[in-house]
């Protein structure tokens, strides 16, 4: 089954079943980014009922589907904004594009910006996950992953800027930032110098005070 197959199947079987009037892919396939084992990210919206989650293995793929109630539709907040950049696969009139009108709208106002107390606690916070990481050892390493996680947050929140995710982090530090794209690429690898998440904390905490 070809990919616009599969994504046909998939519609119909998200109105037949669920009764989704409008139906919207992101992420990865939807920008055609995605790798042959890259899940089928799918929001959909429906007349009425409770919010649902569909996950799993369908027709060879692996689906991650969000159902919502069609109110949904109009109102978005934060916690949608990685739906933005979708593909409207289905919609009742315009309510597909109208949703991604709201969300682009969204992701371009400036998000509120942290109070100066909260920038110093997280510049504060990855200071000291960095001393707990260079003690290696199980913990060590899973403060180190925890603190490799949060940097790429904070490169955008001390920045008052939104974090739009990894993938569209990575891909606007690579064209924008390139410095702090190679210091990740370096501590991301297995076996990395502690040197390098040295380097990056201190680039990213150096860079939010610049920028205040």
């Amino acid at each position: 089954m070809t990919q616009d197959d599969l994504i046909d199947a998939l519609c119909e079987w998200l109105s037949v079943e669920h009764h989704c009037h409008t139906i919207i892919l992101y992420g990865s396939r939807a920008r055609g980014d995605a790798e042959a084992d890259s899940d089928y990210d799918v929001i959909a919206f429906r007349g009425g009922g409770p919010a649902r989650r569909e996950t799993g293995r369908w027709h060879g793929a692996m689906l991650d589907v969000f159902i919502y109630p069609e109110e949904r539709l109009q109102s978005v907040d934060e916690s949608l904004l990685h739906v933005r950049g979708g593909r409207v696969l289905r919609q009742l009139g315009v309510l597909g594009d109208a949703f991604l009108e709201r969300l682009e709208l969204l992701y371009a106002s400036a998000p509120p910006a942290l109070a100066d107390d909260e920038i110093e606690a997280r510049k504060n916070w990855a200071m000291k996950m960095l001393d707990r990481a260079a003690r290696g050892g199980i913990e060590g390493n899973y403060r180190r992953v925890w603190l490799l996680t949060t940097l790429l947050e904070n490169y955008f929140l001390l920045r008052s800027r939104r974090y739009p995710g990894p993938n569209e982090a990575f891909t606007i530090l690579r064209r924008s930032d390139p410095e702090v794209h190679a210091l990740f690429d370096k501590a991301l690898e297995p076996g990395a110098e502690h040197a390098t998440l040295v380097a990056l904390v201190e680039r990213i905490n150096a860079a939010a005070a610049i920028s205040r």
